[in-house]
């Protein structure tokens, strides 16, 4: 059997897109750098974001119905960085930020993404440690077609 350390040397090659997930109303929402997003059904389409339970965000969106997924560029380290973590940026994430409302939710979103999905939150799974947000896409914007930031191409790898 594999130890702890090389399980998740191997989980760390797994491929993941590197999100931004924006929460809440306006300036006084939250934001979190994400990787573990993806598609989960195509009628209606569906889109899950697994969240570590001890984080902010997870409290929050137990009480949200909304949340965003903003694509990031793949010149977008910076700006994924900025959401990475509490200790690094504090909780207050979105204050001063370039950030609109999405269309359909009001969930904030980040100006200057590639895109993003406006998702309804339908459903809550709890998974050890985390708990996957599954959001209905309710709306969403495609503002460039070029590639997106990755976990290979930031070296920002998540293995829980």
């Amino acid at each position: 059997m594999a130890s702890d350390k090389d399980l998740k040397k191997i989980l760390r090659k797994l491929e993941y897109g590197v999100y931004v997930v924006s929460m809440g109303k306006g300036a006084d929402g939250n934001a979190f750098t994400a990787s573990w997003v993806m598609q989960v059904a195509s009628e209606p389409p569906m889109v899950a974001a697994a969240v570590h339970n001890k984080h902010k965000s997870a409290w929050q969106l137990a009480d949200l119905d909304s949340f965003v997924v903003n694509l990031l560029p793949e010149s977008g380290l910076a700006t994924a960085k900025t959401y990475y973590g509490p200790a690094e940026s504090g909780y207050d994430k979105l204050q001063a930020k370039d950030i609109s409302d999405a269309a359909v939710t009001g969930t904030p979103r980040l100006n200057g993404a590639l895109g993003y999905l406006d998702c309804k939150i339908v459903e809550r799974v709890k998974t050890g440690n985390h708990t996957l947000y599954i959001g209905e896409v309710v709306g969403g914007e495609l503002s460039s077609d070029g590639p997106i930031l990755t976990t290979s191409s930031s070296k920002l790898h998540y293995a829980g």
